[in-house]
C-alpha cells in the first residue's frame, strides 16, 4: 500500500470512529424517548446495519488498512435506501440517520480515494520505469539499432500488409484469375516482389539510415505518450490530495484527513465534492480527447457539478445521500477497473517490447542451431569429458599443492617442526668439508716438514686452528715456490696438491656464505610461509567470489541497484521542487505535487530494502514531512536532511 493512501486512511478513520460513537449515543437517547417497541426494533436494526457496514469498511487490525475496490463496493451495496427513507420519515432519528449515512459515505469515500491514489502511484512507478527504459534506448545508437532489429519482423509484416492492401486488393476483385488458386499465388508473388523492389530501391538510394531515424522517432513518440500519462496521473494525485482533503501536520498525520476542520454544514459537501472529483478525474482519464491542461478541465467540471449539488440542510435528504453512494459504486465497479485495464493496455502499446520481441533473435538462433550444436557436442563428447576431468584434477591438485600443503608447512613452522624448516644445505656438510680441509693442510705440511725446524717442531693443532680461521700460509708458500718451476712441481705432484687444497678452501668458504644465508632464511621462515600461501588463497578467493556472484545469491547486486534507484529518486524529488514553473506563494502545482508524491513513494519502496529497523522508521518520518510540507523551502530542507542523513546508504 502506498504511503500517501495510508496516511490519509489513518487520520480519516480516527475521526470517523469518534463521530460514529457520538451519533450512536445520541441515537440511543432519542430511541428511548420518542419511539414505541416496534419502531424501536426497526430503528435499532437499521442503525445496527449501518454500523456493520461501517465496520466492514475498516480492515482487520493485522491486515493492510486499504481495502480492495470490490470489497468497498460490496460493503456499500448493502445499503438499503428504502429502510433509511422509512427511518427518516419517522422524525426523531432523521438527523442521526443522515449523519450515520454520511459517515458510511465518508468512510467509503476515504477508502475509494486511497484505492485510487494507490492505483495512480502504482501506475506512476511503472510508467517511470518504462520512461527510463526508453531513455536508455535513445541514449545509444547501438540500442537504437538493436531495437530496430528486434522489431524488424513486425515492421516488415506491417509494410507487407500495407502494400497488399494498397496495391493488390482491387486487382483481386477485378482480375478474372482472382477467383482461382493460381491467381492468388500470382497476386502474392507480385506483392512480395513489389515489397522487395521497394526495399532495394531504398537501399540503392542510400536510405538505410532512415530505418534508424524512423525507429528513433517511434521510440520518442512512445516516450512522449508515457510522459503524458505520467503527468496526468501526477496531476490527478495532486488534485485529489489538495482538493479532497487539504493536508496539514499534526503528530506526523495529515490533519486534513481527520475531518477536524469540517462543521455539520460543510463536511457532507466535502465528501460529495471529493467523490465528484474522483469520478470526473477517472472519466477524463478514459476520454481520449482530453487536452494537455487536465487540471483546469477537471476542476472546472468539479466546480460545476458541486454547485449543482444540494447544500445544507438538503444534504440530509436520502436522495442526496443515495446519489453519493451511486457515484462511489460507479467509480468502484466501472470507472476504476476500466482505468486499470486501459492503463495496462497503454503500457503494452507504449512500454518496452515484450520478452518475445526482445529475445526472438537469440531464441531463433538457438533453435535453428540446436541440432548442429548437439551433433558437435556428441562427436566431441570424449574430448569434453577429458577436458572436464582435467579441469577437475587441476583444481584438486591446485588446492592440494598450493593451499593445503602451504598451510601444513606454515603450521609446522609455527610449531618449529624440523621437517618444515627451510635449508639450503645439509646440517653437517660444512663441518665435514672443514675437517677435510684441515686434514689436507696438516698432511701437506707434514709431507713438507723439511721447510720447518723439524718434525717434532710442527704443531698440528696450531695449523688446524689457523686453517679453521682461513690461514693457509704453508700451502700458499709451497704453491708460490712450485710456480717458479711448474713442470717439476707438476711431476712431483705438489702443485696439483696445492691447487686441490685451494679448491677445497673455496668450497668451505662458499658453504660458510651459504650457511649465513641459510640462517637468515631460517629467521624469516614464517614470512616465507605466508608468502607461499598467499597466491593460492588469493586465487581460491577470486574463484569462489566469481562462482558466488554468478550462481549464488544476488542480494548484493540487488542492493546496489536499490541504492542507485534511491539516489536517483532523491535527485528527481529535488528537481521537482526546483524546476520551473516556479511555485506560486511557495505552493507546488498539482502536477509537481503529484510527481513529488510518486518519487517519495519510490524512495520508500527502495528504502525498504536498503534500510532496516529504526533507520527505516526515521526515513519514513522524513518522507512524511516531505509529503505533508506546505512550503517549498521547508520541503527542500527536508530533501537536504535526507541527503546528508542517509548518504551512507546511497553510496
Amino acid at each position: 500500500m502506498s504511503a500517501a493512501a495510508q496516511l490519509l486512511l489513518v487520520g480519516g478513520n480516527t475521526r470517523l470512529e469518534n463521530l460514529k460513537q457520538q451519533i450512536n449515543d445520541s441515537s440511543v437517547t432519542a430511541l428511548d424517548v420518542n419511539l414505541n417497541a416496534d419502531e424501536l426494533e426497526s430503528c435499532a436494526h437499521t442503525i445496527n446495519s449501518l454500523g456493520d457496514i461501517l465496520d466492514s469498511l475498516s480492515a482487520p487490525p493485522k491486515s493492510p488498512p486499504l481495502l480492495r475496490a470490490k470489497e468497498i463496493a460490496d460493503s456499500i451495496s448493502k445499503l438499503d435506501p428504502s429502510s433509511i427513507q422509512q427511518l427518516a420519515d419517522s422524525g426523531p432519528l432523521a438527523a442521526h440517520t443522515a449523519h450515520l449515512w454520511w459517515l458510511v459515505a465518508g468512510k467509503a469515500a476515504v477508502q475509494t480515494l486511497s484505492a485510487l491514489l494507490d492505483t495512480f502511484l502504482e501506475q506512476g512507478i511503472l510508467l517511470n520505469d518504462e520512461i527510463l527504459y526508453w531513455d536508455d534506448v535513445l541514449g545509444s545508437q547501438w540500442y537504437i539499432a538493436l531495437y530496430a532489429l528486434q522489431t524488424s519482423p513486425f515492421r516488415l509484416w506491417h509494410k507487407f500488409v500495407q502494400a497488399r492492401s494498397s496495391h493488390g486488393y482491387t486487382a483481386i476483385q477485378t482480375t478474372p484469375l482472382a477467383r482461382s488458386v493460381q491467381g492468388g499465388w500470382m497476386h502474392f508473388y507480385d506483392s512480395v516482389r513489389r515489397c522487395i523492389n521497394e526495399r532495394e530501391q531504398r537501399i540503392l538510394r542510400g536510405k538505410l539510415l532512415s530505418i534508424l531515424t524512423g525507429t528513433k522517432t517511434d521510440v520518442r513518440r512512445k516516450r512522449i505518450s508515457l510522459k503524458a500519462m505520467k503527468n496526468f496521473n501526477a496531476t490527478g494525485i495532486g488534485i485529489l490530495l489538495r482538493e479532497f482533503f487539504p493536508s496539514g501536520t499534526d503528530d506526523d498525520l495529515p490533519k486534513g484527513a481527520t475531518f477536524e476542520s469540517y462543521t455539520d454544514s460543510s463536511w457532507h459537501q466535502a465528501v460529495d465534492r471529493g467523490v465528484i472529483a474522483m469520478e470526473t478525474l477517472l472519466r477524463t482519464a478514459l476520454d481520449d480527447t482530453k487536452g494537455p491542461d487536465c487540471a483546469e478541465f477537471v476542476l472546472t467540471a468539479v466546480n460545476e457539478q458541486s454547485s449543482a449539488s444540494p447544500s445544507w440542510p438538503q444534504t440530509m435528504s436520502v436522495q442526496a445521500q443515495t446519489r453519493v453512494i451511486e457515484r462511489l459504486e460507479t467509480i468502484l465497479r466501472d470507472l476504476l477497473p476500466r482505468y486499470t485495464a486501459t492503463s495496462i493496455s497503454n503500457m503494452e502499446i507504449y512500454g518496452r517490447p515484450s520478452r518475445i520481441v526482445r529475445y526472438w533473435l537469440p531464441l531463433s538462433i538457438g533453435v535453428f542451431s540446436a541440432s548442429t550444436s548437439l551433433n558437435v557436442l556428441y562427436s566431441r563428447r570424449y574430448e569434453l569429458l577429458s577436458w572436464i576431468s582435467d579441469i577437475g584434477s587441476t583444481a584438486v591438485d591446485f588446492w592440494t599443492n598450493w593451499v593445503l600443503e602451504p598451510i601444513q608447512r606454515l603450521i609446522g613452522t609455527i610449531r618449529h617442526d624440523e621437517q618444515s624448516e627451510i635449508a639450503l644445505m645439509s646440517k653437517n656438510s660444512l663441518e665435514a668439508d672443514r675437517a677435510s680441509l684441515e686434514r689436507m693442510v696438516v698432511d701437506f705440511v707434514l709431507d713438507h716438514g723439511k721447510h720447518g725446524q723439524g718434525d717434532n717442531a710442527i704443531d698440528t693443532s696450531v695449523i688446524a686452528d689457523k686453517v679453521r680461521e682461513g690461514d693457509l700460509t704453508p700451502v700458499l708458500m709451497a704453491y708460490e715456490k712450485d710456480l717458479r718451476t711448474p713442470f717439476i712441481g707438476t711431476v712431483r705432484g705438489d702443485l696439483v696438491r696445492a691447487l686441490l687444497i685451494q679448491i677445497q678452501k673455496t668450497k668451505v668458504d662458499v658453504e660458510i656464505a651459504i650457511g649465513g644465508i641459510d640462517s637468515l632464511l631460517r629467521s624469516q621462515e614464517l614470512v616465507f610461509g605466508f608468502v607461499g600461501l598467499t597466491p593460492g588463497i588469493l586465487v581460491s578467493y577470486a574463484c569462489l567470489q566469481w562462482l558466488w556472484r554468478t550462481f549464488g545469491n544476488r542480494k548484493g547486486l540487488r542492493m546496489g541497484r536499490q541504492q542507485d534507484d534511491l539516489r536517483h529518486a532523491l535527485r528527481r524529488v529535488h528537481r521537482t521542487l526546483t524546476q520551473p514553473p516556479a511555485p506560486v506563494d511557495g505552493v507546488l502545482t498539482y502536477k509537481s505535487q503529484g510527481l513529488l508524491i510518486c518519487e517519495s513513494e519510490t524512495m520508500l519502496r527502495k528504502a525498504q530494502t536498503v534500510l532496516k529497523g529504526a533507520d527505516f522508521r526515521a526515513f519514513r518520518q522524513d518522507v512524511s514531512d516531505l509529503i505533508n510540507g506546505s512550503d517549498v523551502r521547508r520541503q527542500l530542507s527536508v530533501v537536504e536532511r535526507l541527503g546528508w542523513t542517509y548518504l551512507k546508504w546511497m553510496q
